[in-house]
């Protein structure tokens, strides 16, 4: 009785084991293998619709495709908060060149907010993905005032738009560069010009060719004529009167 039962326990322990096979085996068929492969099978079948659908209709897949390689351009051009310091210290450097008198007064005032804000510790930056969005708030992020920490009263989300005061967007800070245009060009100074003076009016092209080439002939050297020849004919010119004089003189001295 006793050998039968264990050969019995070792033909049933090899039967189970050829069942189970190797580990590689187990895994594949467990509930996590079996989920890997129909996730796996799903996106096969969906590459394959993918690439038969751009073959019927390429026009719609080529507007697909450039759609995505525009919003990754996007995405990998996006400017974060170190690209507008960046962007805010140059133009700051760069009006702080220029004297007073002759500052844009809009792009001189614009920079000096946010130089304001930033050394407040109340300028903002939200990154969208695809564009950044710089806007301000009431307190310092480190102050410690009840205002600033309790969120019940804290600026509501609806408020945000009022509050932006730039928008960075492939690599540009829009707003920023848009008030820095014409920087050097005080506008206060020319206010009390009549408009056909303030109005200028660009030259036409046979004018500014005219002009360039009257500039490059003032930079030519001075060509003196021979001085000499000059006063030969100067003594010729005197010397015919004298001799018509002499002339007429003798003719009436005969006659007499």
């Amino acid at each position: 009785m006793a050998a039968s039962w264990l050969l019995k326990r070792c033909c049933s322990t090899t039967v189970t084991e050829t069942t189970k096979g190797t580990r590689w085996q187990r895994l594949i068929n467990s509930r996590a293998g079996v989920w890997c492969r129909s996730l796996l099978s799903d996106y096969k079948e969906a590459c394959r619709e993918a690439v038969l659908g751009a073959r019927e209709r390429p026009l719609k897949a080529s507007l697909y495709l450039g759609l995505l390689g525009g919003v990754y351009a996007c995405h990998y051009t996006n400017p974060d908060d170190a690209s507008f310091e960046s962007s805010l210290r140059e133009t700051s450097n760069r009006l702080a060149l220029l004297s007073p008198w002759i500052r844009n007064g809009t792009s001189d005032g614009h920079v000096q907010t946010l130089v304001k804000l930033r050394n407040e510790g109340r300028l903002r930056y939200a990154s969208l993905g695809i564009a950044s969005l710089t806007y301000y708030t009431d307190y310092d992020s480190e102050s410690s005032l009840y205002e600033a920490s309790c969120s019940a009263i804290s600026v509501p989300w609806a408020e945000l738009p009022k509050r932006v005061l730039d928008v960075g967007f492939t690599g540009r800070w829009w707003v920023l560069d848009h008030k820095m245009k014409d920087f050097d060009i005080n506008e206060e100074e020319f206010k009390h010009l009549p408009p056909a003076l303030v109005a200028a009016v660009p030259s036409s092209p046979q004018i500014t060719e005219r002009n360039e080439r009257m500039h490059q002939e003032s930079w030519k050297a001075v060509v003196m004529e021979d001085e000499s020849d000059e006063l030969d004919g100067v003594q010729k010119a005197m010397d015919t009167p004298v001799k018509g004089i002499e002339r007429n003189t003798i003719n009436k001295s005969q006659t007499s």
